[in-house]
């Protein structure tokens, strides 16, 4: 009898078993959120490339060959985005960064275009090898000459005849960066792009006509073609850096 009973119970056990499974909710998988920002040049309304031919106001033709720059010390209030971020066209096409990181607290964004100076001054090989500012990712973003980074890369050829005849060998060739023209920003009212999965995207746009043809202090590509932040070379350093910045604007 008692052989029975155990029996039983131990049936009505493998019975109740499966439905005490099927009752379990497993927990959906959500998404870690990522926050990216991507940058594209353009020329007035006309989004743009690299090697390809725009005319400026004067009639130059122009052929863009390089756009870099460093930002750091991207944040809104206490929420901290980025220390360091390397804009390189060419390589990476139109991205800037890329962080685990949830895009409602950065409504707002403020920060440097150039590299905070504590950074600046710092031994490039000792940032981690992931870090935009590690030796081996600035490249020829840090200066071996003179200890820090440049803070701004624009380079391009340029045709400076109006003969119909192309012959870009006319060389625009700007590297600055130091503290004294590192330039602080603030963009506001800032809309991610949600791109699913918990990815969201800023885009940013660099109007390189804005750039050449700021409203008070245009650059004349024939005449102010060179700087490499050497002494004599503050004034054009500083309005280059300037311009570069007045040109980005959150689409």
């Amino acid at each position: 009898m008692r052989y029975l009973i155990a029996i039983s119970l131990f049936s009505a056990m493998l019975l109740f078993l499966p439905s005490c499974e099927d009752d379990h909710i497993e927990e959906p998988n959500i998404p870690t959120k990522s926050a990216m920002i991507s940058m594209l040049p353009y020329w007035g309304g006309t989004e743009i490339g690299l090697d390809q031919t725009i005319v400026t106001d004067e009639g130059y033709r122009v052929q863009f060959t390089e756009l870099k720059c460093y930002f750091t010390k991207l944040k809104n209030g206490s929420n901290a985005l980025a220390n360091s971020a390397l804009y390189d066209f060419r390589t990476n096409g139109p991205l800037v960064g890329k962080w685990d990181n949830d895009p409602t607290k950065f409504s707002s964004l403020s920060g440097y275009l150039g590299v905070d100076e504590l950074y600046n001054h710092s031994d490039p090989s000792q940032f981690d090898s992931n870090d935009p500012l590690n030796i081996m990712i600035a490249n020829d973003m840090h200066w071996d000459w003179n200890p820090g980074y440049i803070f701004v890369k624009v380079e391009a050829k340029v045709d400076t005849l109006d003969d119909g005849i192309d012959q870009f060998n006319h060389f625009v060739i700007f590297h600055v960066g130091s503290d004294a023209i590192r330039q602080t920003l603030n963009w506001n009212n800032l809309v991610w792009q949600d791109l699913g999965n918990g990815q969201y995207n800023l885009n940013l746009k660099l109007d390189l006509q804005q750039f050449v043809h700021h409203p008070t202090q245009p650059l004349d590509l024939k005449t102010e073609h060179t700087s490499h932040n050497m002494s004599g070379q503050e004034a054009i350093s500083l309005k280059i850096i300037q311009n570069f910045l007045a040109a980005i604007s959150p689409l």
